[in-house]
């Protein structure tokens, strides 16, 4: 016992850091060392009981042998300290708690990568199988055991308290059916969902060649708009080899794929699907501001004078749009705008001899509060709970302490280290990305695909083609999206 309150000072040291207040030399895993006694009691933690001892058990989380993107699955745990941020991050977590509550936090990695992990965990607990207490995998995995009626209502699970700050509010407030029903959840506890935020990078050798003013005081001020993005796009292609023709070889506005539309949709504060005030479906696609809002993004988004996509004619002859086309484009000092990144492919663009810059999504215009961004359903990870869970009071504990104590441990790691330090090349892109983390936005009608609107549908050929088709197509589809939210309230219904 003297050996485990030892290790659990130490662990509360290197916790209390982000909170000790005061300048550091240097960014590193060594610099989160803070002082105990001045500062834990600083900083909110979940509530244990008195006595709560879980006997040493083992706390298995079943997670995909890999994300998109390649990364490996290193959130829930790993063996040992090794210098980088985030592994030791995670290590220093997981002891906290396992010393706090006697038990032993295990990593179960499937068979199956974040695509395959919801077949595959649904199998298991279909056989009624007891084989982890909880899953960690992408925002897919979560959606496809969520249909199968796999997952534990979050706010019914003890011990759990949905409102504190180490759970993801935004996630609470847009996918809460009802406000009382929630069945997968991120936040301070796991990182890979920041890997799926949205975010917009620009070359800024571009910008100083052709006398362009960053925008990161457009950003401050509240008056970086779809309008400003546009200004600086327009009539900013060349066709640099002189062949007649516009390519990966030639220089763009901006690089996209299909999913352009929904990239700036929500940073324009429009969802497909939302909740109402009571939490109810409702359906926004056809509503005033809406179609406004897709009219004007398509107008940009759609012309191929402006936007090279990876999914397109322009680089139909490429056996991979994104590696052989856009990617390498922007690498190569090509593009000035590339919205088609997410947190987790900026760390391919390490080695660019280009400075470039990061900012938020443009809202649409000055009257809209705040910046928005979408969150990749693919790259986003989260934690649910399965069915076959035989004590959900313990769960619910377990959970929610690694939580309240991941907030100033793998927060800092990732954001002030992993990001800020290794990949961000100026103060000001520190600064945008704090914006871009705290700004998430989810959609059910893109999560869900509501009326094959999304995947496929006019919101994705829209952005290729134009806005001329797409109220019609949507009025054509709008039965099927009344039946898909009809589906999706009788399943939330028939759920406890």
């Amino acid at each position: 016992m003297k050996k485990k309150l030892a290790i659990l000072l130490v662990c509360l040291a290197f916790a209390a850091c982000a909170s000790a207040g005061g300048s550091q030399p240097e960014k590193s895993a060594e610099n989160y060392v803070g002082n105990f006694a001045e500062t834990v009691t600083e900083i909110e933690r979940p509530l244990i009981s008195e006595g709560t001892n879980y006997g040493e058990y083992v706390f298995r989380v079943v997670i995909p042998n890999t994300y998109i993107g390649g990364n490996t699955c290193e959130e829930v745990w790993v063996e040992a300290e090794n210098g980088e941020p985030l592994n030791d991050a995670v290590y220093r977590r997981n002891s906290i708690v396992e010393s706090l509550l006697n038990i032993q936090i295990k990593s179960v990695t499937a068979n199956a990568g974040t695509l395959e992990l919801a077949a595959y965990v649904n199998k298991i607990i279909l056989s009624d199988s007891d084989e982890f207490d909880a899953v960690c995998g992408g925002h897919w995995t979560h959606i496809s055991l969520l249909q199968s009626k796999c997952l534990v209502n979050l706010y019914n699970i003890p011990n759990i308290d949905l409102s504190k700050k180490w759970w993801d509010q935004r996630m609470v407030e847009d996918m809460s059916y009802m406000k009382s029903k929630l069945y997968y959840i991120c936040g301070d506890i796991n990182y890979f969902d920041k890997y799926g935020i949205g975010i917009m990078m620009f070359n800024k050798r571009l910008f100083d060649d052709n006398g362009l003013v960053y925008p990161y005081d457009q950003v401050r001020t509240g008056k970086w708009t779809f309008a400003e993005f546009t200004k600086l796009v327009k009539d900013f292609s060349r066709d640099l080899n002189g062949d007649g023709k516009m390519d990966e070889n030639d220089q763009w506005g901006i690089i996209e794929n299909a999913g352009a539309l929904i990239h700036f949709l929500p940073s324009c504060g429009e969802k497909i699907v939302t909740l109402d005030r009571e939490g109810s479906f409702v359906f926004n696609s056809l509503n005033e501001r809406h179609i406004k809002v897709v009219s004007t993004l398509c107008e940009v988004l759609s012309d191929k004078t402006i936007t090279l996509f990876a999914d397109a004619d322009q680089l139909r002859h490429l056996k991979d749009g994104y590696e052989d086309g856009i990617y390498k484009a922007f690498r190569n000092g090509q593009v000035l705008f590339s919205p088609v990144a997410v947190l987790g492919i900026v760390k391919e663009f390490r080695d660019m001899e280009d400075d470039f810059g990061y900012l938020p999504f443009p809202k649409f215009d000055e009257i809209q509060s705040e910046y928005y961004h979408f969150v990749s359903y693919g790259w986003g990870s989260s934690y649910g709970v399965p069915i076959t869970n035989q004590n959900l009071d313990r769960t619910g504990m377990i959970l929610e302490v690694m939580a309240g104590y991941s907030t100033d441990l793998i927060i800092p790691a990732l954001i002030d280290v992993s990001l800020k330090s290794k990949f961000a090349r100026d103060l000001e892109s520190e600064e945008m990305l704090e914006i871009i983390i705290n700004t998430k936005s989810y959609d059910w009608g893109i999560d869900f695909n509501i009326g094959t609107l999304v995947g496929g549908g006019p919101y994705y050929s829209s952005a290729h083609n134009g806005f001329s088709t797409f109220v019609s197509s949507v009025e054509k589809l709008v039965p099927k999206v009344e039946a898909d939210i009809d589906k999706l309230t009788n399943l939330f219904e028939e759920m406890n």
